[in-house]
């Protein structure tokens, strides 16, 4: 579903934006779309990275937390059977 998005350019903006258009046989809406798509594109992430990203590094060098080779042991029933219990 497209959205109209009003914005205010100048004659000259106008006149460049409709000369460009005409060129490659588009409207000044596709030339505009691209433009817009060119710049999301090469803006930065906002998206913060995961705690896993932050934090890998050091789980898979050889030495590191994490190389016990146990796998996880938070699946491990038989691991886990005395969890909670008194001794």
């Amino acid at each position: 579903m497209q959205e109209t998005l009003s914005i205010k350019v100048s004659a000259v903006e106008k006149a460049k934006l409709r000369s460009l258009a005409e060129a490659r046989g588009v409207s000044i809406s596709t030339i505009l779309r691209e433009g817009i798509q060119l710049v999301a594109d090469s803006a930065p992430s906002t998206v913060a990275p995961s705690c896993y990203q932050l934090t890998a590094k050091y789980f898979t060098k050889p030495g590191q937390i994490g190389q016990s080779r146990l796998g996880d042991l938070s699946t491990n029933k038989k691991h886990l059977s005395a969890f909670g219990k008194s001794s």
